[in-house]
C-alpha cells in the first residue's frame, strides 16, 4: 500500500511541474531588436580618375546602442581604373538578421570635354516615335571613361526603366564616343532585360554652353526614342 501511495504523490507531483512549465511559458514572445543604418554622403558618390575615395562614413544603431563599429562592408573602389563600383554595408543583430545598404561609386576621367560627367535630367519632352512624350522627370548617368569616351547608364532615357517601372534590367545601358564638332555616335549597347541592343543611334551631339546632350535611339525595328537631357 505504501509503494502504491509513494506511486501517486510522485505522479501527481511530475503532472504539477509539467503544468507549472506549460503555465509559465505559455504565450511567451521573444524579442529582437533589428539594427538601423544610415549611410553619410550621398547614394553616389563621385572621384576622379588617379584621385583618392574617401567613404563618408555611416551610423548603426541597435536598441540605442552605437554599433557603428560592427558594420562590415563589401566591395571596393579603384580610383585607377574608371567604372562604376558598388559598396554594401551590413550589419546582424544579436539573432543573426541583417541590415544592409548600398552606395554607388564612379570614378571618372577628368579630361575636359563637351560632355561632362553627373547625372543628367531627361526632358519630359523627350519621346518615343514623336507621340508618346515622357511627360516626367527622369534621370541617367552619364561619365567620362577615357577621353572622349563616355558610359550611359540608359540610352532610352528611362522610358522602359522608369517611366514604365521595369527595373533597371531594361535600361539599355551602352558607351558614346564625342567628336571634336560635338557629335556623338554609339560605340556599343545593352539591355539585360531583353538580351539585346540598339539597332543604332542617329542626330546625336552635345550643347556645352547648356551642358545638353540629345539623339535618337532605334531599337527593335519600330522604336525611335528621341532624348534630350541636361547636366543637374
Amino acid at each position: 500500500m505504501k509503494n502504491i501511495f509513494r506511486t501517486i504523490v510522485f505522479l501527481l507531483a511530475t503532472v504539477l511541474v509539467t503544468s507549472c512549465q506549460d503555465i509559465t511559458t505559455k504565450g511567451v514572445t521573444r524579442i529582437t531588436y533589428y539594427c538601423t543604418l544610415a549611410l553619410k554622403g550621398n547614394p553616389v558618390e563621385f572621384v576622379a580618375l588617379g584621385g583618392t575615395y574617401n567613404d563618408p562614413g555611416w551610423t548603426a544603431e541597435n536598441n540605442g546602442t552605437d554599433v557603428s563599429d560592427q558594420v562590415t562592408i563589401a566591395g571596393s573602389v579603384n580610383a585607377n581604373a574608371a567604372g562604376l563600383y558598388t559598396l554594401t554595408y551590413s550589419i546582424l543583430n544579436s539573432d543573426g538578421f541583417a541590415k544592409t545598404a548600398s552606395r554607388q561609386v564612379v570614378v571618372y576621367d577628368t579630361t575636359p570635354s563637351g560632355i561632362g560627367s553627373g547625372f543628367y535630367d531627361v526632358s519630359p519632352n523627350s519621346n518615343r516615335n514623336g507621340t508618346t512624350i515622357y511627360g516626367g522627370a527622369f534621370t541617367i548617368l552619364i561619365y567620362q571613361i577615357s577621353p572622349g569616351k563616355f558610359y550611359v547608364s540608359d540610352l532610352f532615357g528611362g522610358y522602359y526603366e522608369q517611366r514604365a517601372g521595369y527595373g533597371s534590367n531594361y535600361a539599355m545601358v551602352g558607351h558614346i564616343s564625342l567628336a571634336a564638332d560635338n557629335t556623338i555616335t554609339l560605340l556599343d549597347s545593352h539591355v539585360a532585360g531583353w538580351g539585346d541592343s540598339l539597332d543604332g543611334m542617329t542626330g546625336g551631339s552635345c550643347d556645352p554652353d547648356t551642358n545638353t546632350v540629345q539623339w535618337t535611339a532605334s531599337y527593335a525595328g519600330a522604336y525611335n526614342f528621341n532624348v534630350t537631357a541636361t547636366l543637374q
